[in-house]
């Protein structure tokens, strides 16, 4: 979250997001007492606990802010066990109502009005600065650490709260910051002495204490569904497992089984039980329906993403409060820019084109024109420079020339170095901008959106053999063909967690049978974009936009990649196919988390900072050989190795021709000058004019002299010359072959029609306790977790889920998301 903190005077914070009700006027002002905090005074001296402990019992003991009171909540973790919610914020504010179920010293999350977390009265203890006015984030890696633990406390409250904002005071030994949270950034306060200067403090909380829930940053739209609520029962009844259910494995029906009609696959339902979590939270949530809403019953989220600032994604088996069945619903901050398309309107008009193995839209829409209030603020206190020089006309630009660079820096230096790191699941620059930002702004705007899907799928980490795995990858390529083909769509952010697998129940009119089949689901559209655009843009549609850099291809990895094309997805696809495989199946790789480490979450990183495709995924494609070892061709002694063996010459063959074109483009360049230098006092005479033309004059010396070694008539140094050499016509002809799907469609066909199937997939092979063998970024800034907790959030231990979650191995680098 490096640069995204904006800085707002207090006397305007109060005005902008603690107004007097009209209801209210100065002269209800309380009058406080000048000596509230007088027990505080040595509070740069003081530990955390005693400033914790002393400013309770003042705030709580003169009601400083009305029907809000504190309780200290750093005692237990909310959950005993899992890592995921051992975090511990010092201390919250609570409606009084709960006020007596908080003796425990536990954090409770889902009652948290407004947090609060203590320091001491050491400069590297606030994380941020106001010596600069234009950067409040702190820069010393002790003061990153902080920012890092307040950005937790913040991620986690999001995550278990349906929230547009979190107000969250900071006390750092005598002094005091407000801040304000969105999935845009933080709006923080100037550090401010609470003791002297006690009324400003008195005047926060008591304004704070008049505003609603809404004012807040509670989400009307999310209303709490407690214990004894019609709703809670419900809930309740619908996870109880029926006998009815349906057992998951590819199978025949029996016939008792047909007769029951419409059933829930037991994995469904198990999902929803497991997340109604006593800990958790449960929710009725409104979604837009056409001119209408409708409501859904939601406890634990399946998946949430990680990271405080973005879309913020959650993922829920939900409950239908209208129809009773079981649903996916997906909840996000989707980027809110002019020409950016609703996911909801992509996956309607794929529905509308029939188009088979995407997920079927039942619901979707902007949640009460909720945005995020930050980059507004940024925008106000940076104005636009006024323009002092003629500038051309706008001139539209093709949408084949649009395509602004990825992840890049201005062009560096021509020496630049650069050295290999991992990275993942990134913040990552497409080719779309907006028409209705501050390019020169480091904050995204964010819309509130939901979308409900029928179909609840499972990972595609759940498939059961090779050839399964094959099979659900094909569907979504075949998914991919046709959306291109009938809807002018690209995918455009094709992963793992992507590619899902939905047990569908089929008839089969060859044996007269129904039957459980696995088939693949292509889900999560929101990056997709039409091939061909009607309007020619002045400049890109959006601002950065997320990928999962593991499944990205090496040209979209490249320093100044173009535009998405076919060939980018299907090397896509065939890296989601390598991933699993090398994960779950056997073959002879024995370090398979090293390995994995290295081709997919690995990096380079250049000196100018910016990053690039891993030396593994690139070596790949350039030599066509991918290795379990050094010199060791990975093979799985299966029809598996037909996959790689066939489709992997295809990809080398397009960057041998993308090269060629590249230096070809080069080769066309006018060559550049060399730079006059001046003559300097201490130069060499210039050869004499008597000098024999053409003759390389030798430095005097005896020994060349008593060596016999005369002056040459002609120079003896070669000049590189840089040919351009067209690759042979067979290599062109290889790489059109991944410039459309059927290629690639016709070979797994065909792999799967292929003898030598076996039982081969033996479980995860990444052991939980696994820790990356280089460092993620600089060790700077607060510290990683564990890659158990990761991947246990990921799945939120749960069986079942749909889109937009993946196990990674780590995390990106904290500068690749800024």
């Amino acid at each position: 979250m490096a640069n995204k903190a904006v800085r707002m005077e207090a006397e305007e914070f109060m005005a902008t997001y603690f107004p007097l009700p009209p209801s209210v006027g100065e002269e209800d002002r309380p009058r406080w007492p000048s000596n509230v905090f007088s027990e505080l005074v040595g509070g740069g001296a003081l530990l955390e606990a005693e400033i914790m402990s002393r400013f309770i019992q003042a705030v709580n003991e003169n009601k400083l802010a009305g029907d809000l009171l504190m309780a200290c909540s750093s005692e237990k973790p909310e959950m005993e066990e899992g890592d995921e919610f051992r975090q511990k914020i010092d201390a919250a504010f609570f409606k009084e109502d709960n006020f007596p179920l908080l003796h425990d010293g536990r954090p409770r999350w889902a009652d948290q009005v407004v947090p609060v977390e203590f320091k001491r009265h050491e400069t590297n203890k606030d994380p941020f600065d106001d010596r600069d006015e234009d950067r409040t984030d702190a820069d010393s890696i002790e003061r990153k650490k902080v920012r890092g633990q307040v950005i937790t406390y913040a991620e986690y409250i999001f995550r278990v709260q349906h929230r547009t904002a979190l107000f969250m005071l900071l006390v750092i030994g005598r002094n005091f910051r407000f801040l304000r949270w969105d999935r845009s950034g933080t709006i923080v306060t100037r550090a401010i002495d609470y003791v002297s200067e006690s009324d400003v403090l008195c005047e926060f909380l008591w304004r704070m204490s008049l505003q609603s829930d809404e004012a807040l940053g509670v989400d009307p739209s999310a209303t709490r569904v407690l214990p004894g609520d019609a709703d809670y029962a419900e809930m309740d009844e619908a996870a109880v497992e029926l006998e009815s259910d349906l057992a998951t494995e590819e199978r025949v029906l029996t016939a008792a089984e047909v007769r029951a009609g419409v059933q829930v696959f037991k994995y469904v339902r198990q999902c929803f039980r497991q997340s109604l979590q006593p800990e958790w939270p449960r929710y009725r949530v409104e979604v837009p329906d056409g001119a209408g809403t409708r409501h859904f019953l939601v406890g634990r989220p399946v998946f949430y993403a990680h990271g405080m600032v973005g879309r913020g994604t959650r993922g829920y088996i939900a409950l239908d409060c209208a129809s009773k069945r079981f649903v996916w619903l997906k909840d996000a901050w989707r980027v809110h820019y002019d020409l950016v398309d609703q996911e909801g309107s992509i996956l309607g008009l794929l529905n509308e084109k029939k188009i088979a193995n995407v997920p079927t839209l039942l619901c979707h829409g902007d949640i009460r024109n909720q945005t995020t209030d930050t980059p507004r603020v940024w925008e106000e206190k940076h104005p636009p420079e006024p323009v002092t020089a003629a500038v051309p006309p706008l001139v539209p630009i093709p949408a084949s020339q649009s395509s602004s660079c990825t992840l890049v820096a201005p062009p560096p230096p021509p020496l630049s170095s650069s050295t290999s790191r991992k990275r993942t699941r990134t913040e990552f620059d497409s080719e779309d901008t907006a028409l209705n930002f501050r390019e020169e702004s480091p904050l995204r705007h964010h819309m509130h959106y939901r979308i409900v899907e029928r179909e609840v799928a499972m990972p595609l980490s759940e498939f059961q053999t090779g050839r399964q795995l094959v099979s659900v990858v094909l569907d979504c390529i075949v998914a991919h063909w046709e959306a291109h083909k009938e809807a002018n769509i690209m995918h455009r952010d094709v992963s793992g967690g992507n590619v899902l697998i939905y047990p569908k129940v089929e008839y089969v009119p060859e044996t007269n049978e129904m039957r459980i089949t696995w088939t693949g689901l292509l889900a999560d559209w929101e990056m997709s974009k039409p091939v061909s655009e009607k309007v020619e843009f002045l400049r890109p549609r959006q601002p950065p936009r997320t990928g999962t850099w593991q499944f990205l291809s090496a040209a979209m990895l490249s320093r100044y990649p173009g535009a998405v094309e076919i060939a980018d997805e299907l090397e896509a696809f065939f890296y989601v196919i390598l991933y699993h495989g090398v994960r779950y199946l056997k073959s002879n790789c024995e370090e398979h988390a090293f390995f994995l480490e290295g081709f997919f979450d690995a990096y380079t990183r250049g000196k100018d900072g910016v990053y690039t495709c891993g030396t593994a995924k690139a070596n790949a494609v350039k030599f066509g050989v991918i290795e379990a070892h050094t010199d060791v061709p990975l093979t799985f002694d299966s029809p598996l190795d037909c996959v790689f063996d066939t489709l992997l010459p295809y990809f080398k063959a397009r960057y041998a021709v993308l090269k060629y074109k590249e230096e070809l483009a080069q080769s066309s360049k006018p060559p550049r000058k060399a730079p006059i230098m001046p003559c300097k006092v201490n130069d060499p005479p210039s050869p004499s004019p008597s000098s024999k033309a053409g003759s390389r004059p030798l430095k005097p010396n005896a020994s060349y002299q008593r060596l016999g070694l005369a002056e040459s008539s002609t120079s003896l140094l070669r000049t590189r010359v840089t040919k351009v050499v067209p690759p042979k016509p067979e290599v062109f002809e290889e790489a059109a072959l991944v410039e459309t799907h059927e290629r690639m469609v016709r070979v797994l066909n065909e792999v799967l029609d292929m003898g030598g199937w076996t039982e081969d997939k033996v479980g995860d092979q990444v052991p939980n306790d696994y820790q990356p063998n280089y460092p993620i970024a600089p060790g700077e800034g607060a510290a990683e977790s564990t890659v158990k907790r990761r991947r246990a959030a990921s799945s939120g231990r749960l069986t079942a889920y749909h889109p937009y979650s993946f196990p990674l191995l780590t995390q990106p680098p904290k500068s690749a998301l800024t």
